[in-house]
């Protein structure tokens, strides 16, 4: 896939860029398993940063800008589980997720997980 954006340092999961970002990133790792809605493709990846919005994960592969996904999330025997869309990619570098439309049930695992302590 083609390179969007030069900077991988604008990636987040609230947007791209530091002024756009309206959640705390932290650094917390969980498998990934990623499915465009469309296609049904799949890619397996694993998260970097995770916010209460969104994620970036690091991948070889990746799907283009504005992809719509259903992201599912394991970390600790626990799974999270929501729609989302492509914010931006670093081809085979990762891509920047935003979560829309998460469930509250959903939302409260992405919730304990963010409130574990960072080690």
């Amino acid at each position: 896939m083609a390179d969007r954006s030069s900077n991988p340092e604008n990636a987040g999961g609230a947007g791209q860029g530091s002024e756009r970002r309206v959640a705390q990133r932290h650094i917390i790792v969980a498998l990934a398993d990623v499915t465009e809605i469309r296609s049904g493709e799949r890619i397996m990846a694993q998260t970097t940063q995770l916010s209460a919005t969104g994620c970036y994960m690091g991948a070889m592969n990746t799907f283009a800008e504005g992809t719509e996904v259903r992201v599912k999330l394991t970390k600790g025997g626990q799974t999270f589980q929501t729609n989302g869309r492509v914010l931006n990619v670093h081809a085979e570098f990762g891509m920047g997720i935003m979560f829309e439309n998460t469930p509250a049930e959903q939302q409260r695992v992405l919730d304990g997980w963010l409130a574990e302590p960072q080690h």
